[in-house]
C-alpha cells in the first residue's frame, strides 16, 4: 500500500536524543503506549478496518493507511524511548499510572459516523498531548521528531473530515 497519501510529504527525523533522559522516555511513553497513544490508535484503526472492510471498502482502506502511519510513529518513538535510556514497554507513564496498555483503550463503537468523529477526536488529543510534550522535553532531536509527528496527525484529521463530508 502506498502511504504517501496517508502521511504529511517530508522525511522524518532520524531518532536521536541529545543524552539519555529517563523522565523524557517516561513522558514519550504516553505517546507510545497510553491510553491516547499511538498503540491505541493502531488498535482502534486494524478494529475499524474489519469491521468496516465489507459494507464501507472505502473507509477500511483510509483507516488502514492511517493506521500503517501509526505504526511508523510507534516505531520512531520506541527507538527514541530506548535512546532515553528506558524499555519501549506498552505501558504508558502518566496516564495509566504507569499501568500496561489494554483493549479498554479502544473505542468499539459500530457505526460508521461515530468511528470517523471517534478518529477525528482521537487525532486531536494526540496531537495536543504532542504539543504539549514538545513544551516539556528539552531536546531539539526529540521536539522535531514529535513536530513532524504532528503533521501527519493533521494530515489524518483532514482526510478523516474529508471522508465524512462526503458520506454525511
Amino acid at each position: 500500500m502506498d502511504l504517501t497519501k496517508f502521511a504529511y510529504d517530508a522525511p522524518y527525523p532520524e531518532p536521536k536524543v541529545e543524552e539519555p533522559n529517563r523522565h523524557y522516555a517516561e513522558i514519550l511513553l504516553d505517546d507510545y503506549a497510553g491510553y491516547a497513544s499511538e498503540f491505541t490508535a493502531i488498535a482502534l484503526y486494524s478494529y475499524q478496518h474489519f469491521i468496516s472492510d465489507v459494507k464501507h471498502r472505502d473507509f477500511a482502506d483510509l483507516i488502514i493507511g492511517i493506521a500503517q502511519v501509526e505504526m511508523k510513529h510507534l516505531d520512531l518513538l520506541g527507538t527514541t524511548i530506548y535512546l532515553l535510556g528506558a524499555l519501549p514497554k506498552y505501558r504508558g507513564s502518566y496516564t495509566t499510572y504507569g499501568q500496561y496498555w489494554n483493549g479498554y483503550f479502544v473505542n468499539y463503537d459500530k457505526d460508521l459516523k461515530d468511528m470517523i468523529k471517534i478518529d477525528i477526536q482521537s487525532e486531536k488529543e494526540a496531537i495536543k498531548n504532542y504539543k504539549r510534550h514538545i513544551e516539556m522535553i528539552d531536546d531539539r532531536y526529540i521536539k522535531k521528531l514529535l513536530e513532524r509527528i504532528i503533521l501527519d496527525e493533521e494530515k489524518h484529521i483532514k482526510l478523516l473530515k474529508d471522508y465524512l463530508d462526503r458520506k454525511f
